[in-house]
């Protein structure tokens, strides 16, 4: 067909069984992969991001995004898991006289820019199909929270079939979008608003969710299936309901004077981080107090304009000590230190001071010292944002929502995201994780299980961090360890970190072994993590994968 070219692609004995590779084809690129002895073709970058497959790695029955460890269907390029929300177009191929020949549609997705200057909402992937349900659907499916949570749970319900009514209630004023911006491109001018939404308002009409905007929930009524609203309307009746409203910025202490004074920012919205940005265009001296990931990746995007300085205090002596150790730690403090940031371990704030304009000037140290300050960025942690809930439901003492494997909260609710606490798997004991990934991946589950599927969450968290163009990922969970067994270089930004509890390998850590960190997800999740005596040793991560699969 005229409108479908057909192109000669590679050989017939191009790869052998389990590899896959990026061919060009036209004005793009074309993933080949080869899999019980079969070819497929796809589109050669993730719809998330625009990471290259072809770095990435075949696990089972699934095709795993080097990056951020989205996952396609290998027989069709259906989403598996996010964060990638469309599933990987695939190609028609045929062999023809020992050619592989691909057929492209005629919109087939570009080679993308750099994820930054890609909107989300348009990565050149195909939109998860609509399937209809039955059409005298009369339930109401609720969800409170317009984050990824929300924005995966209210898709999932349209893609499998539910033909009810599925209203997604947010505080804020935009759509879902996307939030892991917002600290690194967002706030570094990379990137603007248009770049942010996970979804246009076209595919909420579409598939027919309705969003309210602007709607902060003010209490909930259980046992009679109801929602109550700050602003005065009537309540709102539920069929079932899914309770992700995430988590609210941690303030300084009422106790510290200038607590509360202008030039005072937190960084968890759009709106937050509109006003920061703007705010921050003409200042001379930045202070983040916190260390944490949100602080560290703020410091980094607000580095690097002349003359300005840029200032991290911290409790712990290293970034990120108690979640990657004090030599991870001690690598992204000099990575920062390259680029200008000063890191001061161990500072506490004692008052906020204004200037002789009544404008934020000065930070003053419990040690006495004092740093010139035009704006101060809070990083000290966020806190479930379940204020608006009573104590009927199971809570965690700081605000969680205590779920069952299949993230349900009691008869007719589930929770998902930042407030749920939830059992890790396979180590058990329950936890929160405030992880973007496992946000999304929890609310697929929990929507699932809203129709009824009787779905388990046992999924391994992973999360990723960007500073300064190097990025870090970390797999699996662990709150302390023993014993961090290192391969590479850490210093280099080119390692492998392996974190030691209890006789057994918890988590792990890694910069540039994208391929090996597939692998160690794939086994935490299927439990065949090598004995820490084993790890000290090289390990052969694919190999290792392999023969779990093969028992």
């Amino acid at each position: 067909m005229a409108d479908s070219p057909e192109f000669d692609l590679a050989p017939a004995d191009a790869l052998r069984d389990g590899e896959l590779k990026a061919f060009p084809a036209a004005d793009t690129q074309v993933l080949l992969l080869r899999h019980h002895g079969q070819y497929r073709a796809f589109a050669a970058h993730c719809p998330h991001y625009g990471a290259p497959l072809e770095k990435g790695r075949l696990v089972g029955e699934q095709l795993v995004c080097p990056w951020h460890h989205a996952c396609f269907r290998v027989a069709d390029g259906k989403l598996c898991e996010p964060p990638a929300l469309d599933d990987l177009p695939r190609y028609p191929l045929r062999e023809v006289d020992g050619r592989l020949w691909v057929t492209l549609p005629p919109a087939a997705p570009k080679v993308p820019a750099s994820p930054d200057a890609t909107p989300t909402a348009e990565t050149g992937g195909a939109a998860p199909a609509l399937r209809q349900g039955r059409p005298t659907d009369a339930r109401v499916f609720v969800i409170v929270g317009a984050g990824t949570a929300g924005q995966m749970a209210a898709q999932t319900l349209r893609t499998e079939g539910f033909a009810g009514r599925v209203l997604l209630i947010g505080a804020e004023a935009e759509a879902p979008y996307d939030r892991t911006k917002l600290s690194k491109a967002y706030l570094a001018g990379k990137t603007d608003d248009a770049h942010l939404p996970l979804r246009y308002d076209s595919f909420y009409r579409d598939y027919h969710i309705e969003r309210l905007t602007e709607t902060p929930v003010s209490g909930l009524d259980a046992a009679k299936h109801e929602l109550h609203f700050a602003d005065g309307r009537a309540p709102l009746h539920y069929d079932a309901l899914l309770l992700c409203p995430g988590s609210t910025p941690r303030a300084l202490p009422a106790a510290v004077p200038g607590h509360d004074l202008p030039g005072l920012f937190v960084l968890r919205s759009h709106a937050d981080a509109h006003r920061l940005r703007d705010a921050a265009q003409d200042a001379r001296h930045v202070v983040v107090i916190g260390g944490s990931f949100i602080g560290m990746e703020a410091a980094a995007s607000l580095a690097g304009q002349p003359g300005r300085t840029v200032t991290v205090l911290a409790q712990e002596a290293e970034p990120f000590e108690r979640v990657l150790g004090p030599r991870i730690g001690a690598m992204f403090r000099g990575l920062h230190a390259a680029k200008g940031v000063s890191f001061r371990g161990g500072a506490e704030v004692a008052e906020l001071r204004t200037g002789p304009t009544g404008q934020l000037a000065t930070v003053v140290l419990k040690s006495g010292e004092t740093l010139p300050a035009d704006v101060v960025v809070l990083g000290i942690g966020v806190r479930p944002a379940t204020d608006f809930l009573k104590d009927d439901l199971p809570m965690t003492k700081d605000g969680g929502l205590k779920v069952g494997k299949r993230l349900g909260v009691q008869k007719g609710i589930w929770a998902a995201g930042d407030v749920a606490a939830f059992e890790l798997h396979p180590a058990g004991g329950r936890t929160r994780i405030e992880h973007w990934r496992v946000a999304q991946q929890q609310g697929r589950v929990a929507a699932l299980n809203m129709l009824g599927r009787a779905e388990s969450f046992n999924k391994i968290p992973f999360f990723w961090t960007q500073q300064f163009g190097k990025s870090l990922r970390y797999a699996g969970h662990a709150t302390h360890w023993d014993d961090i067994i290192y391969h590479g270089e850490v210093e280099q930004q080119n390692f492998l970190a392996l974190y030691v509890g209890e006789g057994r390998i918890l988590a792990a850590a890694a910069m540039n072994r994208d391929a090996d960190m597939i692998c160690i997800e794939a086994l935490l999740a299927l439990d065949r993590m090598p004995t820490p005596a084993e790890a000290r040793r090289e390990v052969d991560w694919a190999e290792r994968l392999r023969a779990a699969q093969a028992r």
